[in-house]
């Protein structure tokens, strides 16, 4: 198993899906645009489509529904399928060792088929793919647009900071975001020595390590794509999302966005208006 890029957080925390209190805590997600998850995708790739039984399912992004029309779209505008999957039983695409059996396991021969990962889920769920499946390639299908912490027995991994604008298409499903201490968006400050963040010696730079995962996939070209100034205003409380059947709309702000996760194209309207 390859470790691209752990890092621990200095909080702690309860185990995903409640509080301390033992109530409900979920990542909230929206899908992405339909157009814009098919220009990631390249002529004749073979992808699986993957969601997630909690946090997408009841925001209704990425349970079994949303990720069965998916893939129903897809080989609509002919992409070739090898299958989907979503971790049965309300089940966490963040927990590894579920994740590990539902791919490696449960649905091998359509993992082993494909050569990406399309994830209908937050970012934590996106890196775990990426772990459960010795570091292959993946495609964000959702945005991430607030939610709670994803936590291990004794420490907080982060990969997510929620930021509502996910731009892990470019960075081989790492988040400069959560990863570089300054959260920059187009490489590294320059300031890195041996490999390390110059405002935390003990933690790797992130966007080496976002670096290498691409070498590792062969897209170091991406390192050279601009990626344009965030929407910070989405990453502003207080927030909400509100669903109706396929529609969801997501209100930050001043502004809001619609996001839909039928069978049918739609446009996906009032985005960052």
């Amino acid at each position: 198993m390859k470790d691209v890029g752990a890092v621990r957080s200095r909080t702690a925390g309860s185990p995903h899906g409640e509080t301390e209190e033992g109530g409900p805590s979920v990542h909230a997600t929206i899908q992405k645009p339909f157009g814009e998850i098919l220009d990631a995708l390249r002529e004749g790739e073979k992808v699986m489509v993957v969601g997630c039984g909690n946090c997408a399912a009841k925001a209704k992004s990425g349970g079994e529904p949303e990720t069965e029309a998916m893939v129903q779209r897809l080989r609509a505008k002919g992409v070739t399928i090898t299958g989907w999957a979503v971790p049965p039983n309300g089940g966490s695409l963040c927990k590894l060792s579920a994740t590990q059996k539902l791919l490696n396991e449960d649905h091998k021969t359509e993992s082993e088929a494909a050569e990406s990962f399309l994830v209908l889920a937050c970012g934590q769920g996106i890196h775990t793919v990426i772990d459960a499946t010795d570091a292959r390639a993946v495609h964000p299908g959702c945005d991430t647009i607030f939610g709670g912490e994803t936590v291990t027995d004794d420490f907080i991994t982060e990969y997510c900071s929620l930021c509502g604008e996910c731009v892990l298409e470019n960075t081989g499903g790492l988040c400069p975001i959560t990863l570089c201490a300054k959260s920059l968006l187009n490489g590294p400050c320059g300031g890195a020595k041996d490999g390390k963040c110059e405002v935390d010696p003990e933690r790797d730079c992130g966007w080496r390590l976002i670096f290498e995962r691409l070498r590792e996939l062969g897209r170091e070209e991406l390192m050279l794509e601009y990626q344009p100034p965030k929407n910070w205003l989405r990453a502003g409380s207080p927030r909400s999302l509100r669903m109706e059947g396929v529609r969801a709309d997501f209100s930050f702000a001043d502004a809001s966005v619609t996001a839909w996760s039928g069978t049918e194209d739609r446009e996906q309207g009032g985005r960052d208006e």
